[in-house]
């Protein structure tokens, strides 16, 4: 039994050297859908960083109307905070709004004018902790729509922008690594049927011995298998090495580092041994 095994093995081995030059197309495809579906995995896991940096930008500020009380724009506060979308919210008091305006420009304007022309007012801070992208034009609305608000201004339309271009770029990966997958799975089957016709005479003695079709199958089989998990490994080294060149860039940048899981390399593996099994078992199932 060991010696069936190392047989197989050995032959799948020596196949993939024989046909070497027509086996590196099929490791390259491999290797390009395995980086395209690393980059994909690395930016799923680390999307939320860059979406909570920019939804920390978000800034709704609500303005009540100039005859709201104190009291009043108390309940208006808890009524926005009991909002699912909402995180926090900031109340800025008359008073506050008198201080800031002093701040900035330098007057005070109750001195000015005899009175506080200026409205209570509050930010909204919304959850940032969601992966899809925020419609805040609801949220707004129902702000907007609640008795003693006056104005409701919202200063995220560029970062809502952001995040539409995003989704769909990342739409647009899914679609071109389903794409390339295929492709890749095409690509080792038409390799391996090289390698069959090349051995049809050795195919040909090894049936008149009397050898099963799975023990003809086996080394083909493998050998797709060992062309997609040499594709696999340069694919994770290659992103591997991007990501801590990456890392030690980005902080001088932003603070951001790029987070890689423990069963990133495993998961990449598996879908190679997937995408070589399939395509050589396809070529073998047709040709044997």
């Amino acid at each position: 039994m060991i010696d069936k095994i190392s047989f197989l093995l050995i032959e799948g081995f020596r196949n993939l050297w024989r046909h070497k030059l027509t086996a590196s197309t099929s490791i390259f495809s491999v290797f390009l859908t395995l980086f395209l579906i690393g980059i994909l995995i690395i930016v799923g896991q680390n999307s939320h960083y860059p979406i909570e940096y920019f939804r920390s930008k978000y800034k709704i500020e609500v303005f009540f109307n100039n005859d709201t009380s104190d009291a009043q724009e108390k309940i208006i506060i808890e009524k926005i905070r009991e909002l699912p979308e909402v995180r926090s919210v900031t109340p800025i008091t008359k008073k506050d709004a008198v201080r800031i305006f002093k701040d900035q420009f330098g007057e005070d304007v109750v001195k000015m004018l005899g009175y506080n022309p200026l409205p209570g007012s509050a930010v909204v801070n919304i959850n940032k902790d969601s992966f899809e992208q925020v419609n805040l034009e609801p949220l707004i609305e129902e702000i907007q729509s609640l008795n003693g608000v006056d104005i409701v201004r919202y200063q995220g339309r560029l970062i809502s922008r952001l995040e539409r271009f995003y989704q769909m770029m990342i739409n647009l990966l899914k679609i071109s690594t389903g794409m390339i997958l295929l492709v890749s799975i095409v690509v080792i089957s038409n390799t391996i049927k090289l390698t069959i016709y090349t051995c049809r005479e050795l195919i040909k003695t090894l049936q008149l011995l009397g050898a099963t079709k799975m023990f003809i199958k086996v080394p083909f089989i493998l050998e797709g298998i060992f062309q997609s998990i040499i594709g696999a490994s340069l694919a994770f080294f290659t992103i591997f090495g991007l990501m801590k060149v990456g890392n030690h860039y980005l902080p001088q940048l932003v603070t951001l580092r790029i987070q890689l899981d423990l069963y990133f390399g495993i998961g990449l593996l598996i879908i190679s041994v997937v995408i070589g099994f399939i395509g050589s078992y396809r070529a073998v199932s047709k040709f044997l």
